[in-house]
């Protein structure tokens, strides 16, 4: 019996199919294997750059004492200046207002003129401050105390109270620093109710940093505050070469830290040495605003690292 022969296209029908399959096959191999290839990278690339980051920003900026989460150290830079204890003489204020260079104006509550300078700073585009009083340690000091002071002993409304009546005196108010408060400034309980009205009213805190052991600063960063440290008392003294051995000390943090808050006070020689400064170093004094540490998320109060004295 003859087989019959099939007919020539079913061969080339038969070869175009297989050599079809082939090609899917190889192709469908190379492009897996490409695509594995790329999936590698991209976390090796990712990961190199983010260590490369980090060692640039550890190199970068030296921590401060106390360092919030969520800090963006990096964006602070410069010299931040508050003038305190004004209130009281209204021409050295508006001579410290003309300075070309942005400061913050901390103003006494009892003071015969705080709401005018309140209204005068606010004008000028400076940050007004409540330079809140408490008590100091040094009884020489305690006996010059008024009405409204906050003092050791203290309830909280108390505290309350006289932070309140003292936010009614001046308008405008931004933030708070304590006014002397060495004593007060150390106790926790007296410093976290003070804490407390700031959040109320939305103000950020700078502590003024009168006694090393101060826990104002941690206590404004576990209420959830703005906040900052002052490093730097331009004029504990008035005379001229101290107060450039000052000033030199707040270059020295500058460049060792990229940022630091500096107080001063409303003296005539004060005033005189700040209006001579340099091109330099007026041009590296800052909003006081731009050196605050960003509000965190507050710490429950029974979960507080600071005990109470």
């Amino acid at each position: 019996m003859k087989l019959r022969k099939r007919p020539k296209w079913v061969y080339v029908v038969l070869s175009v199919l297989l050599l079809a399959l082939f090609f899917a096959v190889w192709l469908g191999s190379d492009s897996d294997t490409a695509q594995k290839k790329s999936g590698e990278a991209k976390p090796v690339k990712a990961h190199v750059v983010f260590e490369d980051a980090e060692r640039m920003a550890n190199i970068k900026v030296v921590e401060p004492k106390h360092k919030p989460a969520g800090a963006k150290l990096s964006e602070r830079h410069g010299i931040a200046i508050i003038l305190d204890d004004v209130g009281y003489d209204l021409k050295a204020l508006r001579r410290a207002l003309a300075f070309s260079w942005p400061m913050a104006i901390s103003i006494l509550p009892d003071a015969p003129h705080a709401r005018k300078a309140a209204v005068l700073a606010h004008e000028a585009g400076h940050a007004v401050m409540l330079h809140m009083p408490m008590e100091p340690l040094n009884p020489r000091y305690q006996k010059q105390m008024d009405d409204s002071f906050i003092r050791v002993g203290m309830n909280r409304e108390q505290v309350r109270a006289l932070m309140l009546n003292a936010l009614i005196r001046i308008p405008f108010v931004e933030g708070v620093n304590n006014h002397m408060g060495s004593r007060l400034s150390a106790l926790a309980e007296p410093m976290r109710w003070v804490m407390q009205v700031c959040r109320e009213q939305k103000l950020f805190f700078v502590d003024s940093r009168t006694n090393k052991g101060s826990v104002a600063a941690q206590l404004a960063q576990e209420a959830g505050l703005r906040w900052g440290e002052r490093r730097v008392f331009l004029d504990d003294s008035v005379q001229p070469e101290k107060l450039r051995q000052s000033w030199r000390m707040a270059r020295k943090r500058l460049a060792r830290n990229g940022f630091v808050i500096v107080i001063a006070h409303p003296h005539k020689q004060s005033l005189d040495f700040l209006a001579h400064l340099s091109e330099q170093d007026k041009a590296a004094i800052v909003p006081l605003k731009g050196l605050l540490f960003p509000a965190a998320k507050p710490v429950a109060h029974g979960h507080s690292a600071v005990s109470r004295r």
